[in-house]
């Protein structure tokens, strides 16, 4: 690898936070074609946001969140497995617990990410969990916040 490459590959970092749904996959898939074109580092990142938990009845909220923990470890070493498997040379997985809009901006940040792959998300078949304005909205936000080239997959 010639010392330009090397120094683009440094600045090239890629994010696809992930949730395990259909749109999910298909921003993997880019995530994974964006890291071999670009010779990028591939972060995979699994966001534990327990908001709903707030009114929840049951007693055992650690361990619920112990548990979707443990998901997001078993979902992010299948799609790490399947990126080195395509051909990335570095790829890592990250698991936070927090608000996805405070937690994509820390990471990006922490990590110097330059691009942000991510899925709309889909709650059930056809519902949308955001609204287009809403969602749109969101990535605006990132987008000004970290200057993030965001590719959203739909």
């Amino acid at each position: 690898m010639s010392p330009a490459e090397k120094k683009e590959r440094a600045m090239t970092r890629i994010l696809c936070p992930i949730r395990g749904g259909p749109q999910s996959q298909k921003a993997v898939d880019l995530a994974i074609e964006l890291s071999i074109s670009k010779n990028a580092k591939l972060m995979f990142l699994y966001i534990v946001d327990v908001d709903f938990l707030e009114h929840a009845t049951v007693a055992r909220v650690n361990l619920m969140v112990a548990e979707l923990k443990e998901t997001g470890h078993f979902a992010l070493s299948i799609l790490c497995d399947k990126a080195r498997a395509r051909g990335v040379d570095e790829v890592v997985a990250i698991i936070r617990e927090g608000d996805i809009f405070e937690v994509i901006l820390s990471v990006a940040e922490e990590s110097q990410v330059s691009h942000l792959v991510i899925g709309r998300p889909i709650r059930t078949p056809g519902i949308k969990s955001f609204s287009d304005k809403q969602f749109n909205k969101f990535l605006k936000s990132i987008e000004e916040a970290s200057g993030l080239n965001i590719e959203c997959v739909e």
